[in-house]
């Protein structure tokens, strides 16, 4: 008999790649709706996503140090790509956004909310222990306005100036990582220097003494330490193509001269280029202090990423023509100042990276803390320059599991994913000479369902909720009071298992 569990893989994977091109179709649909609708969102690209996915985002983005252990449940972090080379099974995820939006000024106050898909991703070890791979579709930026002002105006009277915008960019990457040093200990002990040191002779054919005998041992063991440290380092790597477009339009209106002539102007920017980031990852673990040994390991891990300042391909349609309102409030138009369509061009996305550090205190603790920059001050688009800050971001999480390998339904309660996380962004907008910051707390929960360690599958409803605060009602500026989750679905499984006849 043909063993099915080849065929439950493959059914598997159709479902990933129907939802992929799902994401896809309601990615383009949902535009109007955004995850976003703040009016900060005005500038640069827009708001720009963390790409941590469910797991990342309840411990407020911490994810530049984080990698997968050699236990499930294992999940995906396109935050930095050398995460991938610790993946073991075969891991797909799937993230569905809400958020809601407070806007607050000195006089009124605001609510919106929206809900879409967010990601879909899929990780797969190549070579197991040392090369594994990731494909995915990520947002990258989200735009999603609606301003007025109106201002009185010497000799002109009361001027109303609207503006609004809409789109983002997403981003579809391909991620490889590898050990590059992995299997130095397995060389050594292949090689003629190993041969000469444990052999009970020297190499004219006398005899080692006690002492030498002892030392070469000592020696041996100090070069295997050394090379298992070493076969820890993770490189990897995003190849990601950026595609989408960002709609921004502005009128000024002057509603007391009915033979004023209003304006409009409108730009769509649309970018399909290729954008690549990096990532290093390096864990230890300690296993004795002072000479005693610990009760629960402790694992060190160290990570950093960086992207380049890159011009991304990119068009623009311009359009700006003024026009009246006739007696009957139609619009009308009268002269058309610009009207370019197609015109090349490019948006320089800034330099950045970052740092992380975690601890894993054996299969209960998890603590990591991000700290991140990136240079929005050398932004341009269309070779116009915007007056954008450098940006930081520093976060915490924290992540408790009871006991992961408890069996029963009276213990569930032990294996689930506790998560808490805290973080600071230093946005890259300093707007009527203040700067603007943004303070969230987040909560998460990790569910897991359908554990077989029989059949290696492994599965985990992943919940995160956070909280959080942008800008002030200080000079007229505007402050965002908002409530954001995300519900992942993580399945890991043993995949492209050879078929077995009884």
């Amino acid at each position: 008999m043909i063993n099915k569990k080849i065929n439950i893989n493959e059914l598997k994977c159709a479902v990933v790649i129907v939802f992929a091109f799902t994401s896809i179709i309601f990615q383009n649909q949902l535009k109007a709706q955004l995850t976003n609708s703040s009016p900060y969102s005005r500038y640069g690209i827009g708001d720009v996503y963390n790409k941590g996915l469910a797991q990342g985002f309840a411990l407020a983005g911490t994810s530049i140090a984080i990698q997968n252990d050699t236990t499930p449940v294992f999940f995906i972090n396109p935050s930095n790509p050398a995460s991938y080379s610790s993946i073991r099974l075969t891991t797909a995820e799937l993230g569905l956004n809400y958020a809601q939006l407070q806007l607050k000024n000195q006089n009124t106050t605001s609510k919106t909310h929206s809900a879409s898909f967010s990601y879909v991703n899929l990780a797969f070890p190549i070579r197991k222990w040392w090369w594994g791979a990731s494909i995915g579709l990520l947002p990258f930026s989200s735009v999603g306005y609606k301003v007025s002002d109106q201002q009185n105006i010497t000799n002109v009277g009361t001027v109303d100036f609207l503006y609004e915008g809409s789109g983002g960019f997403n981003q579809a990457y391909f991620g490889n990582a590898i050990k590059p040093f992995y299997g130095l200990p397995k060389m050594f002990l292949n090689s003629k220097k190993f041969k000469l040191l444990n052999a009970k002779q020297k190499a004219d054919g006398t005899l080692k003494t006690k002492e030498e005998l002892i030392a070469d041992k000592y020696r041996i063991q100090s070069i295997l330490k050394n090379k298992k440290r070493w076969q820890e380092l993770s490189l990897g790597i995003n190849a990601s193509y950026l595609f989408g477009s960002i709609d921004n339009s502005g009128r000024t209106i002057f509603p007391g001269s009915y033979l004023g002539f209003n304006t409009r102007t409108a730009t769509i920017k649309r970018v399909n280029d290729i954008y690549f980031d990096y990532g290093a990852q390096y864990a230890f673990t300690i296993d004795s202090l002072k000479g005693r040994d610990l009760k629960d390991n402790v694992k060190i891990m160290l990570g950093a990423t960086f992207s380049a300042q890159t011009n991304l391909n990119a068009k623009i349609d311009s359009l700006s023509y003024s026009y009246f309102v006739s007696s009957s409030g139609y619009e009308v138009g009268k002269d058309t100042v610009v009207n370019a369509q197609g015109t090349k061009g490019n948006i320089t996305l800034p330099l950045s990276f970052g740092f992380g550090m975690g601890f894993k205190k054996g299969e209960r603790w998890l603590v990591a803390t991000d700290f991140a920059i990136q240079n929005w001050s050398n932004y341009q688009a269309f070779n116009q320059t915007k007056e954008l800050k450098n940006s930081m971001r520093t976060s915490l999480g924290i992540q408790y599991v009871p006991d992961s390998k408890a069996l029963g339904l009276n213990n569930y309660f032990k294996r689930i994913n506790y998560r808490l996380g805290v973080r600071y962004y230093q946005t890259a907008l300093e707007l009527k000479s203040t700067q603007l910051n943004e303070y969230a707390l987040s909560v998460g929960f990790g569910f897991p369902v359908g554990r077989n360690y029989i059949l290696q599958t492994f599965s985990m409803v992943n919940i995160g909720v956070e909280f959080g605060q942008r800008g002030t009602t200080a000079n007229g500026l505007i402050q965002e009071n908002f409530m954001k989750a995300t519900l992942g679905f993580t399945i890991n499984d043993r995949w492209f298992v050879k078929p077995k006849f009884d």
